[in-house]
């Protein structure tokens, strides 16, 4: 993480990374404002960005801003690669973390060189082989092949699928598309960049989405996931989350942050199952007893 000479890790010229961390409270130079800016308000946010984009990110501290929280500078220049991955792999998602990442600035510059379509009239690259995001047909797949740049993967979005039709036109991208392709981005990741066997399979457990802009149908959709996931066999509980953005002219559209258990095959998978049902069908016992005693009562009163 450090730099040979200057100030170690911090960002004297920050055009250097795709990113440049500045804290809340200091101000970039007048002539580096260009740079794609993250504002952090502490450490602990220093700590899980530089965690998600690794060597992707410097961090700028101005002299007057580094003069008066030494403390701080000393603690930022002692991080490592290792340890700021480790904490976000240990994070609580609950805490925050999905809107971290929301934070985070689309890469044009690395995709304008990547084979996504990026303009209007530029050709969108051939459909993700079906396989990674668990489906039988082409058709039925919303995502492009990917493009991996540092800790992101990066996907076209397709505007139709077969198994999803709807009884009136639109004049913008529907919001159960974009659910969709963000379900299945979210699958493919945990496979590309999590390593889960092609064999593997997901069970979600949670999905929490947000949408922010209209979607229109006439300029190029790129998806943006990331996960901290890296499959383990010996793994007896293989959570896994995944952060997702839909961007558009490189604004942000909509996000997810879902949340699973990953199985590496079909029969752990059903064992699982096979649990949860077990609680299902205490939960229908409850909810009948309830029932039954509610209509015993009516009319009592």
């Amino acid at each position: 993480m450090n730099r040979k000479s200057g100030r170690g890790k911090f960002a004297d010229n920050c055009y250097q990374k795709p990113y440049v961390l500045v804290f809340d409270g200091d101000v970039l130079p007048e002539e580096q404002e260009g740079a794609q800016k993250i504002v952090a308000s502490s450490f602990e946010e220093v700590l899980c960005y530089i965690g998600i984009l690794g060597e992707a990110v410097e961090v700028y501290l101005s002299k007057d801003f580094e003069n008066n929280n030494p403390l701080l500078y000393r603690k930022v220049k002692s991080i490592t690669y290792r340890q700021a991955k480790e904490y976000v792999q240990n994070h609580d998602v609950d805490a925050g973390l999905g809107g971290l990442i929301n934070k985070i600035p689309l890469d044009i510059t690395s995709l304008m060189h990547s084979p996504l379509a990026m303009k209007e009239d530029d050709a969108v690259p051939q459909v993700l082989n079906r396989r990674y995001v668990h489906k039988k047909k082409d058709a039925n797949v919303l995502i492009s092949d990917y493009f991996s740049k540092g800790n992101f993967l990066y996907f076209n979005m397709y505007d139709q699928t077969q198994e999803i039709q709807f009884d009136h036109d639109s004049d913008h991208v529907q919001g159960l598309l974009l659910l969709e392709a963000m379900r299945q981005a979210s699958i493919a990741t945990t496979h590309i960049s999590g390593g889960l066997p092609d064999e593997g399979t997901i069970a979600l457990l949670t999905y929490d989405s947000g949408f922010y802009n209209f979607l229109e149908l006439t300029a190029p959709i790129v998806v943006r996931t990331y996960t901290p996931f890296s499959f383990n066999p010996g793994d007896s509980k293989g959570d896994v989350f995944v952060s997702c953005e839909i961007f558009q002219w490189g604004k942000l559209a909509s996000s997810a942050l879902l949340k699973g258990k990953a199985f590496p095959d079909k029969s752990k998978y059903v064992n699982y199952r096979i649990r949860t049902e077990k609680v299902q069908a205490r939960h229908k016992k409850q909810y009948d007893s309830k029932i039954l005693s509610a209509q015993n009562t009516v009319g009592v009163i």
